[in-house]
């Protein structure tokens, strides 16, 4: 168990109060009008439903919920006084309940359950324990809206229903249920648009994200019916049952983004074309934004948001992004003061409860958005009626600069990765320091309501995320004692009790220290589970990409210096670890390729479907955009992907040095990107070779430990690599070109 200082038992303090980060005017209607609506009796049933998921229906009868709204936001009380009597779990709502069960799964028992799997084995008898957690925030938030399209994509119910699970086991209370396009469809016909013009608005499913956002149209599309009621079907199950927990749900709101053909259809309306994003091509940029004083704007976004809570009834909580990497068309401040004041009143017409989720990543190094005009755009919201999602505050907070969102509150967010891209990075010292000082303010009030995590993508670097999240659960008089005993529980949690003082202990803290940079792989003493190799083939892979990284800039200074021979031997070398990461990640079926495109083309319900599906699925991989206008930015090393995408294109430029240094020559790097996009990138996005959707090879553990006696030992004279502060890695190019 932890000590004293976190796990207070039976702490009177703290039955009688909280340090919450909320409670003030300028919270008071967002804590009065979102939060849990589900009957008591409801939040304790689905809450026992997690239980018995999780652990079993024979160990879940030693458990028992009482739902108590009356108790502090946020706040569970544990007691098992003996052997013989049950763990007694008594909470404010259902997912504090079950936030509760992991917190004696997780520090009593030694047990986790991940992203990847789980580590269940109970002891027997499970220990006493009389513990009392009140959270300081009112909110802890989960998902980026990006989230959907880089890890959601081709997910279905069942895949749902364990992260859901996940979710309320990790506390969360607040998320987003974005699907609209089935109810964008519907009101597109009303004003008079034809279906192939929304056909040509809508995106694919790979790409609906920067859609709603108003980046691209189109693109990946057109999106099919069947798809449509899929997706629509699917979000009134997620709702219902993260609403079932006690969970509140943000759902979309009119931002101003329309069809081309509005304009044509409505000639006496104030439209203005979107900035074209990333270069996209002409038919794919460039959506409507429609001026928000026209009369139109107020009658599209009531009656949209009408059916949205028609369909899917309402937490009084409603997101909407504007200006998400892409300008205004106006930096004067009674423009932008009418722009929120349009979005904001399109939904108080409809619930004059109203609260705007707002996505605070415009606001982060873009000098669009001077002090002023930030001030003209938030404050056009009366205060409390907006809640601001601090998006990058591990490395980029915005509440200080803007003095606390001008009054309006906001909650501390950590984002971590971009694109779902796999690397071994992580801020955990950031978030830990970020966390406690915007709570205790010091010198400066904040209006901070609570804390959460924003990746793009998931299935990365899991044990980051949950130390953030656990953030947002203990604080103050209950704080997390600091990061190192943090990550200590956490790798006995992960690899079971016997964990202790072992090599794996031993790796978390490495990782830790290092910020998740590879040192070393260590022998893991007989107790390694599936997370145990899941986490030796996770960090094999990250030690493969440095010393990629480390032989390309070698490679290139033979070539600089016109050193053949070398040149030819690290360029062999080079080639010959991508082929063999390649069957190393094959013995993990969270790296393989395969999982991917199959679920993509499941959704299919013909030929041209699923051809379709499988090319949103290859092309966000590799090239983004249609002529790679984002290449390799939501990459993964996966098995299949190394093999036919990264080996190819790296044979190729290889191929071309090689033979520049035989004649003497050069080359022309305009003619060989062309050469990579033309012969392997692109035909890569239409190809539709089949890849392994189950693990093959020898145990990975094994295989591990002998790539990395190989690379660690075989590589001399490598150039270091230069310093690089981790989060700059994240938004870049990787070092090693076309490889990452």
């Amino acid at each position: 168990m932890w000590p004293a200082v976190w796990l207070l038992l039976a702490a009177p303090s703290l039955l009688s109060g909280t340090v919450a980060e909320a409670g003030t005017t300028y919270a008071t209607h967002i804590l009065e009008h979102v939060r849990p609506q589900a009957p008591a009796e409801v939040q304790r049933k689905a809450a026992l439903e997690v239980i018995e998921r999780t652990i079993g229906p024979e160990q879940a009868g030693h458990f028992t919920v009482q739902i108590n709204g009356s108790l502090e936001r946020n706040s569970f009380h544990i007691v098992k006084e003996s052997a013989a009597t049950p763990v007694q779990i008594t909470a404010s709502s259902g997912v504090a309940a079950t936030k509760a069960f992991y917190h004696y799964l997780k520090y009593c028992c030694h047990c986790l359950v991940v992203w990847e799997g789980s580590q269940l084995e109970l002891p027997s008898p499970l220990p006493t324990v009389n513990v009392t957690v009140i959270a300081p925030s009112s909110f802890v938030y989960y998902q980026n809206v990006c989230t959907w399209s880089y890890s959601f994509t081709w997910w279905r119910w069942s895949q749902w229903r364990a992260h859901i699970d996940w979710m309320a086991l990790q506390g969360i209370t607040l998320s987003l249920a974005p699907f609209q396009e089935d109810v964008w469809t519907e009101l597109y016909l009303e004003y008079n648009l034809t279906l192939p013009q929304i056909e040509n608005h809508l995106a694919g499913p790979g790409f609906f994200a920067w859609q709603r956002m108003g980046n691209v149209r189109g693109w990946g599309g057109p999106l099919t019916k069947s798809f449509a009621q899929f997706s629509s079907t699917l979000q009134q199950r997620i709702v219902k049952e993260m609403r079932r927990l006690g969970m509140v749900l943000a759902l979309p709101a009119f931002a101003g983004h329309l069809p081309v053909p509005f304009r044509t259809l409505y000639p006496n309306h104030n439209f203005t074309d979107v900035p074209v994003w990333n270069h996209f091509p002409p038919q794919y940029a460039s959506p409507l934004f429609l001026d928000p004083t026209e009369r139109l704007f107020g009658e599209l976004g009531a009656r949209f948001l009408e059916r949205m809570i028609e369909r899917y009834g309402t937490d009084h909580l409603y997101f909407a992004d504007p200006f998400n990497e892409i300008d205004p068309a106006s930096a004067a401040g009674r423009y932008l003061q009418s722009v929120a004041s349009s979005i904001y009143g399109a939904m108080v017409t409809v619930d004059p409860a109203a609260v705007w989720l707002l996505q605070g990543w415009m606001f982060v190094k873009n000098p669009f958005w001077s002090d002023r005009a930030i001030r003209s755009f938030l404050t056009a919201v009366p205060i409390g009626r907006l809640l601001v999602l601090d998006l990058q505050s591990e490395q980029f907070p915005q509440y200080g600069r803007t003095d606390s969102y001008a009054g309006q509150p906001f909650i501390w967010c950590m984002l971590s990765n971009f694109g779902g891209t796999l690397g071994m990075l992580g801020s955990v010292e950031n978030v830990y320091r970020g966390v406690r000082e915007a709570r205790a303010g010091g010198n400066r009030s904040y209006t901070m309501l609570g804390t959460g995590i924003t990746p793009e993508g998931i299935n990365q670097n899991y044990g980051v995320y949950e130390f953030a999240l656990e953030m947002g659960w203990y604080g103050g008089a209950a704080s997390i004692p600091g990061t190192e005993q943090w990550f200590s529980e956490y790798a006995v949690a992960r690899y079971g009790a016997g964990a202790t003082g072992t090599a794996g202990q031993r790796a978390w803290d490495v990782f830790r220290r290092t910020v998740y940079n590879y040192v070393g792989l260590e022998r893991m003493h007989g107790n390694c589970n599936a997370l145990c190799r899941y986490d030796v083939v996770d960090v094999t892979r990250q030690f493969a990409q440095n010393v990629a990284d480390r032989l390309y800039l070698t490679l290139m200074d033979d070539y600089k210096r016109r050193r053949y021979a070398e040149f030819r031997q690290h360029a062999t070398q080079f080639l010959a670890l991508l082929a063999e990461l390649d069957q190393l990640l094959l013995t993990e079926e969270a790296f393989l390729l395969g999982r991917w495109l199959a679920a993509a083309r499941s959704f299919g319900e013909t030929p041209l479907e699923r051809q379709k599906y499988e090319y949103n699925a290859r092309i966000q991989l590799t090239l983004w955009g249609p002529q790679g206008q984002i290449v390799d930015y939501a990459n993964k090393q996966w098995a299949g992907m190394v093999a036919d995408f990264f080996l190819p294109r790296w044979q190729l430029f290889l191929g071309e040095l090689d033979l520049a240094l035989a004649t003497n020559g050069t080359i022309s790097d305009t003619k060989l990107r062309d050469q990579v996009f033309r012969n392997v990138e692109l035909p890569f996005t239409t190809d539709t070779k089949r890849y392994a959707t189950v693990v093959s090879g020898e145990d990975p553990v094994r295989l591990a430990r002998s790539f990395y006696a190989k690379w660690s030992g075989s590589v001399t004279g490598l150039r270091e690599l230069p310093t690089v502060a981790p989060h700059r890695l994240r938004r870049t190019k990787p070092r090693s070109h076309w490889f990452s």
